[in-house]
């Protein structure tokens, strides 16, 4: 880091404290890596950890988890290909790596975990320092601006590995957001034969429309009957609930097929009643999922490499604010109804 004097970032000094200003050079120690962030995006947990609702966010904090950068400096002796300049990307969490969660490969829910930007330092800001076992080469060709979205992909493809899904099976996604519409992808990637999205932000139903994907919204009459009339009165295979809200979770169980699946995505502000006796009667599986886990972050990597979802997923970004202007983006990502994906150039 020879030549930087200092670095600017953003720091949430307490909920809805926002500054830009000077920070301490991060001095990666032994095993970490040191990156120039490059650019950065404002995901639904950063807007959580500025409300003060995250329940265990450390503050005072600089936020993010979602970014591109270059690297600068790998202080470790173990072997690598990475270089000083490359452009690299990050799994922005924290894992011990030998319990027996994370030897299973579940390092996302490993009893040690921490994440970037909730309880260490993130990306929001010029440097950052993380793990060097957690550093990936950014696949050559793919643009930064698109990289910034790996880690919300690798979610949507831990969510979809997670559920099973099998080709020609139908799905169902409740919440038409980044995670939302990310997961849509993927289970087309993946060969869902049928997927219908619900949301009720009229932009955002235009937006998923114009991808390819049939939206309901939930708050018009007669939802389960059009629901089901998609799949000839069966029920989907499988449903993702990634709205985090009550009609969400009384609507999963009725919306899932006999024998089928349902995948808990969405964080949920409060404890929602759910309705055992159809989990019971319909012998559904209900699985949760947390984060994601490195080896389907690698995935999501091959995936931009591939360049097979591309020309979609370019489409999320929306806006663009430099780093000066991080509280104002923030706000807008809040405030504003008609945007989606959030960036920051740093």
């Amino acid at each position: 880091m020879q030549g930087v004097i200092s670095v600017k970032g953003v720091l949430f000094r307490n909920a809805k404290e926002v500054s830009v200003e000077e920070l301490p050079n991060p001095k990666p120690e032994r095993d970490e890596a040191l990156i120039k962030v490059k650019y950065a995006g404002i995901c639904g947990t950063d807007i959580h950890v500025y409300r003060g609702e995250h329940p265990t966010a450390k503050y005072p904090l600089v936020p993010g988890h979602e970014f591109v950068g270059q690297l600068v400096e790998m202080n470790t002796d173990k072997e690598t290909d990475l270089k000083a300049g490359d452009y690299v990307l990050v799994q922005p969490i924290k894992s011990c790596g030998v319990c027996d969660l994370c030897i299973q490969g579940r390092d996302n829910v490993c009893s040690k975990l921490t994440i970037l930007g909730v309880h260490d330092f993130g990306c929001f800001a010029e440097y950052i320092k993380v793990p060097a076992r957690k550093v990936y080469r950014l696949p050559d060709g793919v643009d930064l601006r698109l990289a910034a979205l790996t880690e919300p992909l690798a979610v949507a493809v831990h969510d979809v590995r997670a559920s099973n899904l099998k080709v020609g099976q139908t799905v169902l996604v409740i919440g038409g957001g980044p995670i939302g519409v990310l997961i849509a992808m993927v289970a087309k990637l993946n060969g869902a034969s049928k997927i219908v999205i619900t949301e009720v932000n009229k932009y955002r139903i235009k937006f998923a429309e114009d991808l390819g994907f049939t939206v309901i919204n939930p708050t018009e009459d007669g939802l389960l009957p059009k629901l089901l009339d998609q799949t000839d009165g069966k029920g989907f295979d499988i449903v993702y609930e990634v709205s985090g809200t009550r009609p969400g979770a009384e609507l999963m169980t009725q919306a899932a097929k006999i024998g089928g699946t349902i995948l808990i995505v969405g964080v949920a502000s409060d404890k929602y009643p759910v309705d055992v006796g159809s989990i019971m009667a319909k012998e559904l599986e209900i699985k949760g999922v947390r984060i994601h886990s490195q080896i389907n972050f690698a995935a999501a990597i091959e995936i931009l490499k591939s360049g097979v979802m591309n020309d979609m997923l370019v489409k999320l970004i929306t806006h663009e604010f430099p780093l000066d202007r991080a509280e104002e983006a923030i706000k807008f990502s809040i405030e504003d109804q008609e945007h989606f994906k959030v960036l920051i150039k740093i």
